[in-house]
């Protein structure tokens, strides 16, 4: 199969990529919205995919009329994530593809909304996949990260850190979110956009792509030969 681009890197997203933390995230949601006698609208749930921990907290805040401020509502979410979050999971395919790339010396770099601690406490089950990507892990509260999804600096400051010689053009971004592909496309890198149907108002359809080079469903279904790299083994 000839490639239609040559890659030289990738980069990840983590939550609902990599890690199943979505379920997880709708979860605690709907735990603290219960005495509200509320629960978590798919539609705002699809709105804080992909965006930093404030602007996505005063979304829900604003969608629900909430009667309650940032940070009370954090401090709850907090407490029940640090709890929550140690048991998730690998996303199909994810690790296979991590340590395939890392076995062919293909440069990767994790670039997540998630802050470091919370970056810990979710992968701390899986510590020697996610130390394949060495010091290249950015997190949303790295300092050099000035704006978050869907502006480009989490990506730009991942690629930077990878290798300084590094085009945008040469790198493919991994993202689960619309604004993740956004910020990937404003950044002028490639995106696969793997879209979990199950977070989708209509799971059957393709429209939808967000104007990523390639969608697919799962890590399961992607086909590194075409972007230049090594393929799996049969």
């Amino acid at each position: 199969m000839p490639a239609t681009r040559k890659i030289k890197a990738c980069i990840f997203d983590m939550d609902g990529l990599l890690l199943d933390t979505e379920v997880i995230y709708s979860a605690v949601t709907n735990k603290i919205l219960e005495p509200y006698g509320k629960t978590f609208p798919l539609e705002t749930k699809l709105k804080m995919m992909g965006r930093d921990v404030r602007t996505a907290t005063n979304i829900l805040l604003t969608d629900l009329a909430l009667p309650l401020t940032f940070d009370e509502y954090d401090s709850k979410a907090t407490e029940l994530k640090e709890v929550f979050f140690r048991e998730a999971q690998f996303m199909p395919g994810a690790e296979r593809l991590i340590r395939h790339l890392a076995d062919h010396s293909i440069p990767i770099a994790l670039a997540t909304g998630s802050a470091k601690p919370m970056f810990l406490i979710k992968t701390e089950k899986h510590k020697v996949v996610f130390d394949l990507f060495g010091d290249n892990i950015t997190c949303g509260d790295d300092p050099e990260v000035k704006r978050s999804k869907p502006s480009p600096d989490i990506f730009l400051t991942a690629m930077r850190r990878l290798d300084s010689s590094l085009s945008p053009q040469e790198c493919l971004v991994f993202e689960d979110a619309g604004n993740g592909i956004e910020a990937a496309n404003n950044a002028q890198m490639c995106s696969i956009w793997v879209h979990d149907t199950r977070f989708s108002l209509d799971p059957s359809s393709e429209s939808a792509t967000h104007a990523a080079t390639e969608r697919i469903t799962s890590l399961e279904d992607f086909v590194p030969e075409k972007y230049g790299l090594p393929p799996f083994k049969s």
